[in-house]
C-alpha cells in the first residue's frame, strides 16, 4: 500500500494465494476471523457442496445482507452438537447479527443468550466483551417494535434526503433536524452501530429511558453506562422513520473539550441503523443524501468499475481496499475525524516502517479520551472503488488495543470523504462507489 520498499523487502506478502499449502476448506476459519471476506468467498468456490460451505457461505451471505440466505443457510446447523465452540459461536453470532438488521430485537437476544451459555469458549476475549454488551443492550430491547421507514413521494426521481452538513464544533458531518418539534444537530455516524443521545436530550424529547441499563465500549475504549429509549417518528428529508432505537448515554459521555477550557455537549448522532433503512446514502461536499441515488439495475453495471464490496461485521461498515496488492478490510467511520491505522497493519507491513516517524495520539470518544505512541505514515496509499486514495500522516497503532481495533486494518474517516470527493454507499447491495454516479 504504502511504498515500492515494501514490495521489495517483503515479496512474500504478494504471494498468490493459489500458492498457499493449505487447501481452500481449511482455510475457511481464518477467511472468517481476520475478516478477509473476499479471500472467503474465493476459498467457497472451491470448497465442495456440505456442511462446512453451507456454514461459511451463511456468515458471507450476513456479512453481505443477504438475510433470506444467511436464514436459510445457517438455521439447520443450530441443533449440530459436533461443531467446535469457534464454529458454533460463528452460527449463532451471525444469525443473531442477522436478526438484529432486521430489527428483530428479541429473537437476536435469544441467539446471544445461547452463544453466551453454550458457545463463550470459542470466542476471543475481544470479542466476547463486545457480545457480552450487545447481548445487555439487546434485552432491553425485546419488546421494542421494528424499525420501518416511508417516503412521502413528493421528492419523486431526486434523492428523498437532500440536506445542507454543516461542522460542529468537534468537527464532526452534522445536518439539523427537528425530532418531536425539538430542532437540533445530529452528527452522521456511520461508526455508530445505533443511533445516540444525551440524556438532558431525552428529556428534551419527552423519550422514556429503559428501566434497565446496560453498557458499551466507546472509542477510546471506556465503557458507557447506557440506558435504551424509543423515537417514534424521525423524519429525515422527505423520508420518515418509526421506532427507531437511540441509546441515551449521561451527558458527561458525550461532552468534550474544544480548548482554551472550553466544551461542547453532543446532543444526537444518526447511527447505522438509521443509513440502513435509508439504502442508499452520499457524502459529499458540504451535502448529505439518501434515497433514489443510484441508477437502475441495467445501468449500475456501467459503474462496477469504480465501485468496491462493502460487508458488515456486525453493525460495522467494512470498505475492503487494496495494499501492497492485497485486499484488507478497513472501518468506514464517518464520525472520525480522520483516518487511524490499527496493530493489525502494522504487523501485516511492517516494511512500511523501517524509519519511522513517533508522534503522540489523541483520540476522543463516548466515554472520554486518550493519547498513546503512534507510529506517523506521512503518505498512505489504497485504492478503493478503483479511486487512488492518498491519506496524509495517518496514526498507526504499535501494540493492541485489546478491543475490537485489533480486528480491524484501520479505519477511514472524513479525510477520506474529502479524498475522493464524493462516497455513495449502496446499503442493500453492499457496494460503495466513489466520484459521481449519473442516473
Amino acid at each position: 500500500m504504502r511504498r515500492l520498499l515494501a514490495l521489495v523487502l517483503f515479496p512474500s506478502l504478494l504471494a498468490s494465494r493459489a500458492l498457499t499449502q493449505s487447501p481452500a476448506p481449511m482455510r475457511l476459519d481464518e477467511d472468517a476471523a481476520q475478516l478477509r471476506y473476499q479471500d472467503l468467498a474465493a476459498d467457497l468456490l472451491q470448497t465442495p457442496p456440505g456442511e462446512v460451505h453451507d456454514l461459511f457461505a451463511g456468515v458471507l451471505a450476513d456479512r453481505t445482507s443477504r438475510f433470506d440466505d444467511a436464514i436459510r443457510l445457517l438455521s439447520p446447523l443450530l441443533s449440530d452438537t459436533s461443531l467446535s465452540a469457534s464454529r458454533r459461536a460463528l452460527v449463532l453470532g451471525s444469525l443473531a447479527d442477522v436478526n438484529v438488521k432486521l430489527f428483530r430485537y428479541a429473537a437476536a437476544s435469544e441467539l446471544y443468550t445461547r452463544l453466551l451459555s453454550t458457545a463463550a469458549a470459542g470466542l476471543p476475549p475481544e470479542l466476547l466483551k463486545d457480545d457480552q454488551d450487545d447481548s445487555a443492550t439487546l434485552k432491553l430491547l425485546v419488546n421494542a417494535p421494528a424499525q420501518t421507514i416511508g417516503f412521502d413521494g413528493s421528492a419523486s426521481g431526486k434523492p428523498a434526503v437532500d440536506l445542507r452538513t454543516y461542522s460542529d464544533p468537534l468537527h464532526d458531518i452534522t445536518v439539523e433536524l427537528a425530532v418531536h418539534g425539538v430542532k437540533a444537530p445530529w452528527i452522521l455516524d456511520t461508526g455508530a452501530n445505533f443511533s445516540t443521545i444525551s440524556a438532558s436530550f431525552a428529556r428534551q424529547l419527552g423519550l422514556t429511558p429503559s428501566r434497565g441499563a446496560a453498557q458499551t465500549e466507546g472509542a477510546t475504549g471506556a465503557e458507557n453506562p447506557l440506558h435504551t429509549a424509543i423515537i417514534d417518528t424521525l423524519p429525515i428529508g422527505h423520508a420518515t422513520l418509526h421506532h427507531v432505537v437511540v441509546l441515551i448515554l449521561p451527558d458527561a459521555n458525550l461532552t468534550f473539550g474544544t480548548g482554551r477550557k472550553k466544551h461542547y455537549q453532543i446532543p444526537a448522532i444518526l447511527g447505522y441503523p438509521v443509513f440502513q433503512s435509508l439504502g442508499d446514502i452520499r457524502f459529499s461536499r458540504r451535502r448529505f443524501q439518501a434515497g433514489s441515488l443510484l441508477p437502475s439495475t441495467d445501468k449500475v453495471s456501467r459503474h462496477r468499475s469504480r465501485s468496491s464490496p462493502i460487508y458488515m461485521e456486525k453493525l460495522n461498515v467494512l470498505f475492503s481496499c487494496r495494499i501492497h496488492g492485497l485486499a484488507r478490510s478497513f472501518l468506514f467511520d464517518s464520525g472520525a475525524n480522520s483516518s487511524t491505522f490499527y496493530f493489525s497493519y502494522y504487523r501485516d507491513f511492517r516494511a512500511d516502517f523501517l524509519h519511522p516517524t513517533q508522534a503522540t495520539s489523541r483520540s476522543a470518544g463516548a466515554g472520554g479520551e486518550a493519547t498513546q505512541k503512534v507510529y506517523l505514515l506521512d503518505d498512505a496509499e489504497l485504492k478503493l472503488a478503483g479511486h487512488d486514495v492518498d491519506l496524509q500522516r495517518v496514526p498507526v497503532f504499535k501494540t493492541e488495543q485489546h478491543n475490537l481495533d485489533d480486528e480491524f486494518e484501520g479505519s477511514l474517516g472524513r479525510d477520506m470523504i474529502s479524498n475522493v470527493g464524493s462516497l455513495t454507499l449502496d446499503l442493500t447491495h453492499d457496494r460503495v462507489y466513489t466520484g459521481k454516479i449519473r442516473k
